[in-house]
């Protein structure tokens, strides 16, 4: 993790030279669909010195997001995540147990996206506007990207995917209540 850390870090450098950054982000899938495959513990002892230096050379580069994708249930990650400065996460997979409606209430700081599930999307027109119902507290605060909880999987319909796309539209458009 040290050494990927400065790799990374002196790759950022080089390009924050020539050009505004505004995100870094990690890709670490930490988690899997029974939690994360490290303990809070372990994260805190390994991971986060090296979070941490993303994070301070995001501040001292004016670099607003720093990001985690982590799959499957990463619930009580959410903590370890927050203490190391991370301050946005994905994608918040339903089929692994994450609500990000609960998850968006526990921490109001942390900037979330995803959180749709995606096998809806396949079920039919009912189930994608049940779907979005869950997700509609968050559609108009902030913090909150709506998106599948992961790639379109291959079995939704063209027509599905339009549907679902449309009522998303409709409803990130709708005047706020």
């Amino acid at each position: 993790m040290d050494y990927l850390t400065g790799f990374w870090i002196s790759i950022y450098g080089e390009t924050a030279k020539h050009i505004k950054l505004d995100h870094i982000h990690i890709w670490e899938d930490m988690s899997g669909k029974q939690g994360p495959l490290i303990s809070p513990a372990m994260f805190r002892e390994f991971m986060t010195p090296n979070y941490k230096r993303i994070v301070a050379f995001a501040k001292d580069h004016d670099i607003p997001v720093v990001s985690v994708d982590t799959d499957g249930n990463m619930d009580i990650m959410m903590t370890v995540l927050s203490e190391a400065g991370i301050n946005y996460v994905l994608p918040f997979e339903v089929q692994a147990g994450c609500d990000v409606v609960a998850i968006k209430k526990q921490y109001p700081h942390i900037g979330l996206y995803g959180g749709i599930d995606k096998r809806t999307v396949a079920v039919g027109t009912a189930a994608i506007d049940a779907e979005l119902l869950r997700v509609d507290p968050l559609l108009h605060g902030s913090g909150y990207i709506p998106g599948l909880d992961h790639l379109v999987p291959p079995d939704v319909s063209l027509d599905n995917f339009r549907y679902f796309v449309e009522r998303l539209r409709e409803k990130l458009y709708r005047p706020s209540p």
